[in-house]
């Protein structure tokens, strides 16, 4: 019996841009609906609408570009990390009690 060789684009995370789709993709909604609002309340005789949208959706791209590099599931961690964040709560010494969470989601 020949094995299936595993392909490794099937394991690959979709990436918009470069970066992580939901971060990029959020960042473009706000910056499109950002660029509307300012071009709805200026008007054409002032080109901000264009530009800080634009220098904001590009510093995301950048942030949104090097975590991918950095690390494809990163995003994936920092969601987990404030989903769980309130069974993680810092403690003073090793031997300090946890403090008493009462979940009522079960």
């Amino acid at each position: 019996m020949e094995k299936t060789p595993v392909r490794l684009s099937l394991l690959r995370r979709i990436a918009w841009l470069g970066g992580d789709r939901r971060m990029v993709g959020l960042a473009g909604l706000i910056a499109f609906s950002l660029g509307w609002t300012m071009f709805v309340g200026f008007g054409l005789s002032y080109g901000l609408f264009i530009l800080v949208p634009g220098c904001f959706f590009v510093g995301v791209l950048w942030t949104a570009r090097n975590m991918y590099k950095a690390d494809p599931w990163m995003m994936d961690v920092i969601m987990r990390h404030f989903k769980y964040s309130k069974y993680y709560a810092p403690k003073s010494h090793i031997g300090k009690a946890p403090p008493n969470i009462n979940d009522y989601a079960k």
